[in-house]
Protein backbone atom coordinates (compact mmCIF):
# COMPACT_ATOMS: atom_id res chain seq x y z
CA UNK A 1 0.00 0.00 0.00
CA UNK A 2 1.31 3.15 -0.98
CA UNK A 3 1.83 5.48 1.70
CA UNK A 4 0.48 9.03 1.28
CA UNK A 5 3.04 11.67 2.09
CA UNK A 6 1.73 14.76 3.81
CA UNK A 7 3.41 18.06 2.93
CA UNK A 8 5.22 19.64 5.74
CA UNK A 9 3.35 22.32 7.60
CA UNK A 10 4.38 25.93 6.82
CA UNK A 11 6.02 27.73 9.59
CA UNK A 12 4.97 31.30 10.13
CA UNK A 13 7.59 33.76 8.71
CA UNK A 14 8.91 36.06 11.31
CA UNK A 15 8.46 39.84 10.62
CA UNK A 16 11.60 41.30 9.37
CA UNK A 17 13.22 43.99 11.42
CA UNK A 18 13.59 47.34 9.78
CA UNK A 19 16.75 47.72 7.80
CA UNK A 20 19.36 50.35 8.44
CA UNK A 21 19.10 51.58 4.90
CA UNK A 22 15.43 52.38 5.28
CA UNK A 23 16.11 54.21 8.47
CA UNK A 24 18.82 56.19 6.82
CA UNK A 25 16.50 57.13 3.95
CA UNK A 26 13.78 58.31 6.27
CA UNK A 27 16.23 60.27 8.32
CA UNK A 28 17.72 61.84 5.28
CA UNK A 29 14.29 62.99 4.11
CA UNK A 30 13.58 64.51 7.51
CA UNK A 31 16.97 66.21 7.46
CA UNK A 32 16.40 67.63 3.98
CA UNK A 33 13.05 69.12 5.01
CA UNK A 34 14.63 70.64 8.09
CA UNK A 35 17.51 71.96 6.05
CA UNK A 36 15.11 73.45 3.52
CA UNK A 37 13.25 75.13 6.35
CA UNK A 38 16.49 76.32 7.88
CA UNK A 39 17.81 77.53 4.49
CA UNK A 40 14.85 79.82 3.90
CA UNK A 41 15.12 81.40 7.29
CA UNK A 42 18.84 81.58 7.11
CA UNK A 43 18.76 83.15 3.67
CA UNK A 44 16.20 85.68 4.77
CA UNK A 45 18.31 86.51 7.79
CA UNK A 46 21.42 86.74 5.69
CA UNK A 47 19.66 88.94 3.17
CA UNK A 48 18.46 91.21 5.93
CA UNK A 49 21.93 91.30 7.39
CA UNK A 50 23.45 92.14 4.04
CA UNK A 51 20.87 94.83 3.49
CA UNK A 52 21.63 96.33 6.86
CA UNK A 53 25.33 96.22 6.14
CA UNK A 54 24.76 97.95 2.82
CA UNK A 55 22.69 100.59 4.58
CA UNK A 56 25.48 101.17 7.11
CA UNK A 57 27.97 101.53 4.28
CA UNK A 58 25.68 103.98 2.57
CA UNK A 59 25.32 106.08 5.71
CA UNK A 60 29.06 106.07 6.13
CA UNK A 61 29.48 107.34 2.60
CA UNK A 62 26.82 109.99 3.02
CA UNK A 63 27.84 111.33 6.40
CA UNK A 64 31.52 110.76 5.97
CA UNK A 65 34.00 113.10 4.33
CA UNK A 66 32.26 113.73 0.99
CA UNK A 67 35.27 115.56 -0.36
CA UNK A 68 37.38 112.35 -0.50
CA UNK A 69 37.11 110.25 -3.56
CA UNK A 70 37.47 106.50 -3.53
CA UNK A 71 40.89 105.51 -4.79
CA UNK A 72 40.93 104.57 -8.40
CA UNK A 73 37.71 106.45 -9.25
CA UNK A 74 37.09 109.86 -10.70
CA UNK A 75 33.99 111.65 -9.57
CA UNK A 76 32.19 113.10 -12.58
CA UNK A 77 29.62 115.78 -12.01
CA UNK A 78 26.50 114.76 -13.85
CA UNK A 79 24.78 117.01 -16.30
CA UNK A 80 22.21 119.33 -14.83
CA UNK A 81 19.05 117.28 -14.39
CA UNK A 82 15.60 118.38 -15.34
CA UNK A 83 13.40 119.44 -12.44
CA UNK A 84 12.32 116.42 -10.40
CA UNK A 85 14.96 114.11 -11.94
CA UNK A 86 17.30 112.23 -9.54
CA UNK A 87 21.00 112.75 -9.81
CA UNK A 88 23.04 109.52 -10.19
CA UNK A 89 26.70 109.05 -9.17
CA UNK A 90 28.68 106.40 -10.93
CA UNK A 91 30.43 104.33 -8.19
CA UNK A 92 32.14 101.79 -10.34
CA UNK A 93 31.66 99.36 -13.14
CA UNK A 94 30.46 96.45 -10.90
CA UNK A 95 28.84 98.44 -8.17
CA UNK A 96 25.11 99.06 -8.20
CA UNK A 97 23.89 102.47 -9.15
CA UNK A 98 22.05 103.98 -6.23
CA UNK A 99 20.10 107.17 -5.78
CA UNK A 100 22.30 109.82 -4.31
CA UNK A 101 20.95 112.45 -2.00
CA UNK A 102 22.33 115.94 -2.05
CA UNK A 103 25.27 116.17 0.42
CA UNK A 104 25.15 118.60 3.26
CA UNK A 105 28.59 119.88 2.31
CA UNK A 106 28.26 121.38 -1.15
CA UNK A 107 30.66 120.20 -3.75
CA UNK A 108 32.52 122.76 -5.74
CA UNK A 109 31.59 122.36 -9.34
CA UNK A 110 32.70 124.27 -12.31
CA UNK A 111 29.59 125.69 -13.84
CA UNK A 112 30.10 126.31 -17.53
CA UNK A 113 29.39 129.83 -18.64
CA UNK A 114 26.19 130.04 -20.58
CA UNK A 115 26.58 130.48 -24.26
CA UNK A 116 26.14 134.07 -25.33
CA UNK A 117 22.60 134.76 -26.27
CA UNK A 118 22.25 136.40 -29.63
CA UNK A 119 20.44 139.71 -29.28
CA UNK A 120 16.88 139.61 -30.40
CA UNK A 121 16.77 141.58 -33.62
CA UNK A 122 14.56 144.61 -33.49
CA UNK A 123 11.38 144.24 -35.49
CA UNK A 124 11.62 145.92 -38.85
CA UNK A 125 10.31 149.43 -38.92
CA UNK A 126 6.91 149.66 -40.55
CA UNK A 127 7.06 150.79 -44.11
CA UNK A 128 5.66 154.25 -44.63
CA UNK A 129 2.40 154.50 -46.45
CA UNK A 130 3.17 153.96 -50.06
CA UNK A 131 2.59 157.06 -52.06
CA UNK A 132 2.49 157.13 -55.80
CA UNK A 133 4.80 159.98 -56.78
CA UNK A 134 4.06 162.20 -59.68
CA UNK A 135 6.42 160.95 -62.35
CA UNK A 136 7.16 164.27 -63.99
CA UNK A 137 9.56 162.62 -66.42
CA UNK A 138 6.59 160.83 -67.99
CA UNK A 139 4.45 163.97 -68.34
CA UNK A 140 4.36 166.02 -71.53
CA UNK A 141 7.08 168.66 -71.49
CA UNK A 142 6.00 172.24 -70.86
CA UNK A 143 5.28 174.13 -74.06
CA UNK A 144 6.14 177.83 -74.15
CA UNK A 145 3.07 179.98 -74.80
CA UNK A 146 2.82 181.19 -78.38
CA UNK A 147 4.58 184.41 -79.19
CA UNK A 148 2.57 187.57 -78.98
CA UNK A 149 -0.66 188.16 -77.12
CA UNK A 150 -2.18 184.88 -75.92
CA UNK A 151 -5.62 183.94 -77.16
CA UNK A 152 -7.26 184.33 -73.77
CA UNK A 153 -6.26 188.00 -73.73
CA UNK A 154 -7.27 188.63 -77.35
CA UNK A 155 -10.77 187.23 -76.72
CA UNK A 156 -11.22 188.78 -73.26
CA UNK A 157 -14.16 191.11 -72.64
CA UNK A 158 -13.01 194.55 -71.51
CA UNK A 159 -13.46 194.92 -67.78
CA UNK A 160 -14.20 198.08 -65.84
CA UNK A 161 -11.21 199.75 -64.29
CA UNK A 162 -10.36 198.39 -60.90
CA UNK A 163 -11.39 200.94 -58.29
CA UNK A 164 -10.76 199.02 -55.08
CA UNK A 165 -14.21 197.52 -54.76
CA UNK A 166 -14.52 193.72 -54.34
CA UNK A 167 -14.99 191.93 -57.64
CA UNK A 168 -17.52 189.22 -58.45
CA UNK A 169 -17.45 186.77 -61.38
CA UNK A 170 -20.66 184.92 -62.31
CA UNK A 171 -20.17 181.83 -64.52
CA UNK A 172 -23.16 180.04 -66.07
CA UNK A 173 -22.36 176.41 -67.00
CA UNK A 174 -24.22 174.01 -69.32
CA UNK A 175 -25.06 176.66 -71.86
CA UNK A 176 -26.34 175.56 -75.29
CA UNK A 177 -28.39 172.33 -75.17
CA UNK A 178 -31.52 173.98 -73.70
CA UNK A 179 -31.85 176.82 -76.17
CA UNK A 180 -34.71 178.65 -74.43
CA UNK A 181 -33.07 178.72 -71.00
CA UNK A 182 -29.68 179.50 -72.52
CA UNK A 183 -31.13 182.52 -74.34
CA UNK A 184 -32.68 183.76 -71.08
CA UNK A 185 -29.34 183.46 -69.28
CA UNK A 186 -27.52 185.18 -72.13
CA UNK A 187 -29.96 188.10 -71.82
CA UNK A 188 -28.87 188.84 -68.21
CA UNK A 189 -26.97 192.09 -67.61
CA UNK A 190 -23.25 191.53 -67.71
CA UNK A 191 -20.52 191.04 -68.16
CA UNK A 192 -21.06 187.35 -67.24
CA UNK A 193 -18.89 184.38 -68.22
CA UNK A 194 -20.86 181.74 -70.15
CA UNK A 195 -19.56 178.14 -70.42
CA UNK A 196 -20.87 176.35 -73.51
CA UNK A 197 -21.14 172.59 -73.96
CA UNK A 198 -19.40 171.78 -77.26
CA UNK A 199 -22.02 169.29 -78.47
CA UNK A 200 -24.92 171.80 -78.37
CA UNK A 201 -26.75 172.53 -81.63
CA UNK A 202 -26.21 175.78 -83.51
CA UNK A 203 -23.45 176.61 -81.08
CA UNK A 204 -21.56 179.17 -83.21
CA UNK A 205 -24.71 181.28 -83.53
CA UNK A 206 -25.62 181.04 -79.83
CA UNK A 207 -22.11 181.89 -78.68
CA UNK A 208 -21.75 184.79 -81.06
CA UNK A 209 -25.04 186.29 -79.87
CA UNK A 210 -23.93 186.06 -76.26
CA UNK A 211 -20.60 187.66 -77.10
CA UNK A 212 -22.35 190.60 -78.74
CA UNK A 213 -24.33 191.01 -75.51
CA UNK A 214 -21.08 191.68 -73.64
CA UNK A 215 -20.48 188.22 -72.10
CA UNK A 216 -17.21 186.33 -72.02
CA UNK A 217 -17.09 182.81 -73.47
CA UNK A 218 -15.40 179.57 -72.36
CA UNK A 219 -15.73 175.96 -73.49
CA UNK A 220 -17.41 173.68 -70.93
CA UNK A 221 -15.16 170.67 -71.57
CA UNK A 222 -16.84 167.29 -70.85
CA UNK A 223 -14.68 165.22 -68.49
CA UNK A 224 -15.03 161.87 -66.75
CA UNK A 225 -16.87 161.94 -63.38
CA UNK A 226 -16.48 159.58 -60.43
CA UNK A 227 -20.09 158.48 -60.54
CA UNK A 228 -22.30 157.14 -63.28
CA UNK A 229 -23.18 160.50 -64.79
CA UNK A 230 -22.77 160.87 -68.54
CA UNK A 231 -20.62 163.89 -69.42
CA UNK A 232 -21.68 163.67 -73.06
CA UNK A 233 -20.12 163.13 -76.45
CA UNK A 234 -16.34 163.40 -76.85
CA UNK A 235 -15.73 163.52 -73.10
CA UNK A 236 -12.09 163.10 -72.12
CA UNK A 237 -11.57 160.00 -69.99
CA UNK A 238 -8.73 158.71 -67.85
CA UNK A 239 -8.51 155.45 -69.81
CA UNK A 240 -7.81 157.22 -73.11
CA UNK A 241 -4.28 157.49 -74.52
CA UNK A 242 -2.78 160.94 -74.76
CA UNK A 243 -3.31 161.09 -78.52
CA UNK A 244 -7.05 160.51 -78.16
CA UNK A 245 -7.33 163.06 -75.35
CA UNK A 246 -5.68 165.63 -77.61
CA UNK A 247 -7.99 164.71 -80.48
CA UNK A 248 -11.10 165.15 -78.34
CA UNK A 249 -9.88 168.44 -76.96
CA UNK A 250 -9.29 169.67 -80.51
CA UNK A 251 -12.77 168.63 -81.68
CA UNK A 252 -14.44 170.30 -78.70
CA UNK A 253 -12.47 173.51 -79.16
CA UNK A 254 -13.48 173.59 -82.82
CA UNK A 255 -17.20 173.78 -81.95
CA UNK A 256 -17.12 177.60 -81.86
CA UNK A 257 -14.62 180.40 -81.43
CA UNK A 258 -14.14 183.57 -79.40
CA UNK A 259 -13.50 181.74 -76.09
CA UNK A 260 -10.78 182.53 -73.55
CA UNK A 261 -10.30 179.03 -72.15
CA UNK A 262 -12.12 176.04 -70.71
CA UNK A 263 -13.61 174.74 -67.49
CA UNK A 264 -14.51 171.16 -66.60
CA UNK A 265 -18.02 169.77 -67.07
CA UNK A 266 -18.28 167.11 -64.33
CA UNK A 267 -14.71 165.74 -64.30
CA UNK A 268 -14.30 164.74 -60.66
CA UNK A 269 -12.31 161.68 -61.75
CA UNK A 270 -10.42 163.18 -64.65
CA UNK A 271 -9.27 166.38 -62.92
CA UNK A 272 -7.78 164.20 -60.14
CA UNK A 273 -5.71 162.27 -62.71
CA UNK A 274 -2.20 163.68 -63.07
CA UNK A 275 -1.36 162.15 -66.43
CA UNK A 276 -4.63 163.17 -68.05
CA UNK A 277 -4.58 166.70 -66.67
CA UNK A 278 -0.99 167.13 -67.83
CA UNK A 279 -2.14 166.47 -71.40
CA UNK A 280 -4.93 169.04 -70.99
CA UNK A 281 -2.57 171.65 -69.58
CA UNK A 282 -0.04 171.10 -72.34
CA UNK A 283 -2.78 171.61 -74.95
CA UNK A 284 -4.06 174.78 -73.28
CA UNK A 285 -0.54 176.16 -73.01
CA UNK A 286 0.17 175.57 -76.69
CA UNK A 287 -3.05 177.43 -77.61
CA UNK A 288 -2.71 180.31 -75.15
CA UNK A 289 -5.87 179.45 -73.18
CA UNK A 290 -6.75 179.61 -69.47
CA UNK A 291 -8.31 176.98 -67.19
CA UNK A 292 -11.15 177.57 -64.75
CA UNK A 293 -11.23 174.77 -62.20
CA UNK A 294 -14.85 174.06 -61.29
CA UNK A 295 -13.47 172.08 -58.32
CA UNK A 296 -15.80 169.12 -58.56
CA UNK A 297 -13.22 167.26 -56.43
CA UNK A 298 -10.83 168.32 -53.70
CA UNK A 299 -8.16 166.11 -55.30
CA UNK A 300 -7.92 168.24 -58.43
CA UNK A 301 -4.46 168.39 -60.01
CA UNK A 302 -5.03 171.75 -61.69
CA UNK A 303 -3.25 173.88 -59.05
CA UNK A 304 -0.23 171.58 -59.24
CA UNK A 305 0.04 171.39 -63.03
CA UNK A 306 -1.11 174.80 -64.29
CA UNK A 307 2.07 176.63 -63.20
CA UNK A 308 4.25 173.90 -64.71
CA UNK A 309 2.61 174.43 -68.11
CA UNK A 310 2.28 178.22 -67.80
CA UNK A 311 -1.51 178.05 -67.91
CA UNK A 312 -3.46 180.92 -66.26
CA UNK A 313 -5.66 179.38 -63.56
CA UNK A 314 -8.80 180.42 -61.71
CA UNK A 315 -10.88 178.38 -59.24
CA UNK A 316 -14.55 178.35 -58.28
CA UNK A 317 -15.44 179.66 -54.83
CA UNK A 318 -19.22 179.10 -54.62
CA UNK A 319 -21.82 176.91 -56.36
CA UNK A 320 -25.11 178.81 -56.66
CA UNK A 321 -27.66 176.08 -57.22
CA UNK A 322 -26.70 172.79 -55.57
CA UNK A 323 -30.17 173.14 -54.07
CA UNK A 324 -32.59 174.58 -56.59
CA UNK A 325 -34.90 176.61 -54.38
CA UNK A 326 -35.20 180.41 -54.28
CA UNK A 327 -34.08 180.53 -50.65
CA UNK A 328 -31.04 178.31 -51.30
CA UNK A 329 -29.92 180.34 -54.33
CA UNK A 330 -30.35 183.63 -52.45
CA UNK A 331 -28.29 182.22 -49.56
CA UNK A 332 -25.57 181.22 -52.03
CA UNK A 333 -25.53 184.74 -53.51
CA UNK A 334 -25.12 186.16 -50.00
CA UNK A 335 -22.15 183.83 -49.56
CA UNK A 336 -20.65 185.18 -52.80
CA UNK A 337 -20.80 188.68 -51.37
CA UNK A 338 -19.11 187.54 -48.15
CA UNK A 339 -16.29 185.77 -50.01
CA UNK A 340 -15.71 188.81 -52.22
CA UNK A 341 -15.44 191.10 -49.20
CA UNK A 342 -12.98 188.71 -47.56
CA UNK A 343 -10.78 187.78 -50.54
CA UNK A 344 -11.32 190.78 -52.81
CA UNK A 345 -12.63 188.46 -55.56
CA UNK A 346 -15.30 185.73 -55.66
CA UNK A 347 -16.02 183.32 -58.51
CA UNK A 348 -19.48 181.71 -58.49
CA UNK A 349 -20.81 179.02 -60.82
CA UNK A 350 -24.50 178.45 -61.56
CA UNK A 351 -26.64 176.91 -64.31
CA UNK A 352 -29.42 178.19 -66.58
CA UNK A 353 -32.13 176.83 -64.28
CA UNK A 354 -35.25 178.95 -63.98
CA UNK A 355 -34.76 179.49 -60.25
CA UNK A 356 -31.13 180.53 -60.72
CA UNK A 357 -31.77 182.92 -63.61
CA UNK A 358 -34.70 184.48 -61.75
CA UNK A 359 -32.54 185.07 -58.67
CA UNK A 360 -29.80 186.64 -60.80
CA UNK A 361 -32.30 188.92 -62.51
CA UNK A 362 -33.14 190.36 -59.09
CA UNK A 363 -29.63 190.36 -57.62
CA UNK A 364 -27.32 191.59 -60.40
CA UNK A 365 -28.76 195.13 -60.58
CA UNK A 366 -28.05 195.60 -56.83
CA UNK A 367 -24.32 194.89 -56.93
CA UNK A 368 -23.01 198.35 -57.68
CA UNK A 369 -25.06 199.92 -54.90
CA UNK A 370 -23.71 197.29 -52.49
CA UNK A 371 -20.15 198.25 -53.37
CA UNK A 372 -19.21 195.39 -55.75
CA UNK A 373 -17.92 195.22 -59.30
CA UNK A 374 -19.28 192.58 -61.71
CA UNK A 375 -16.39 191.53 -63.96
CA UNK A 376 -15.59 188.80 -66.52
CA UNK A 377 -13.33 185.89 -65.60
CA UNK A 378 -10.27 187.30 -67.36
CA UNK A 379 -10.34 190.37 -65.13
CA UNK A 380 -9.33 188.21 -62.17
CA UNK A 381 -6.61 186.49 -64.19
CA UNK A 382 -4.96 189.79 -64.97
CA UNK A 383 -4.82 190.58 -61.26
CA UNK A 384 -2.76 187.45 -60.56
CA UNK A 385 1.03 187.35 -60.87
CA UNK A 386 2.23 185.71 -64.08
CA UNK A 387 2.85 181.98 -63.95
CA UNK A 388 6.51 181.02 -63.58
Amino acid sequence: MTETRRPPAKRPRAKAAPSRAGSRSRGKARSQGLLAHLDRRTLQSLAALLGFAAFVVLLANVYGDGSREAPGYTAVAPAQPEAGEEELAELGEDAPTLPREAPTVPQVRTVPEPAPVAPTPAPPAPEPARQVPTQTAMLPPPVPPPAGTPLWKRNAVPAPAQDGRPRIVIVIDDMGPDRKRSDRAAALPGPLTLAWLPYARDLPHQAAAARRNGHELIVHMPMEPDGKGDPGRDAILTKLPAAEIKARIARNLAAFDGYVGINNHMGSRFTANTAGMAVVMAELSSRGLLFLDSRTTAQTKAPELAPRYHVPLASRDVFLDHEMTPAAVEAALAKVEAVARTKGTAIAIGHPHDVTVAALERWLPTLSAKGFQLVPLTATIRAQPPAS
